[in-house]
């Protein structure tokens, strides 16, 4: 900013006082001083095409809205339900694959039942039901 005024001259425009609404001074010292004249010109075309910008877009009607913003929320809670299920359907399948392995095995070692490894195998049975209580509920 070379000029002292070209400040009060560009308040001017960004308030759309130019030149109708501002003073015959302001007026007379843009025409004559060239850094000002410069600002005017080109802060005019500027914010006439952000006017003509603002008033070409369309924006979507309020029902179109809540129903993108309703339907982004179902398809995010639909999301979570999927990873839940996804992580009862794993647990499911190595419960069974072991349960399998112990049973077609039985020339391994005499496996013994004991509680560790009933516990070992049942875990993931009974914490599936807890972890989807906490995954599902909102708190």
């Amino acid at each position: 900013m070379n000029c002292p005024r070209e400040a009060e001259v560009w308040r001017a425009i960004e308030a759309r006082h130019w030149p109708e609404r501002c003073d015959d001074e302001l007026r007379a010292h843009a025409a004559s001083c060239a850094d000002c004249a410069d600002l005017v010109e080109v802060a005019t075309v500027l914010t006439e095409e952000r006017e003509d910008a603002m008033h070409a877009a369309q924006l979507p009607p309020s029902g179109a809205v809540w129903y993108r913003a309703h339907l982004r929320v179902r398809q995010d809670a639909a999301r979570a339900v999927r990873r839940i299920i996804n992580v009862v359907q794993v647990t499911a399948v190595v419960i069974a694959l072991v349960a399998v392995f112990l049973i077609v095995r039985p020339s391994l070692p005499d496996i013994h039942w004991t509680l560790p490894l009933i516990l070992a195998l049942a875990t993931p049975a009974l914490l599936t039901p807890v972890a989807l209580y906490f995954a599902l509920t909102e708190d």
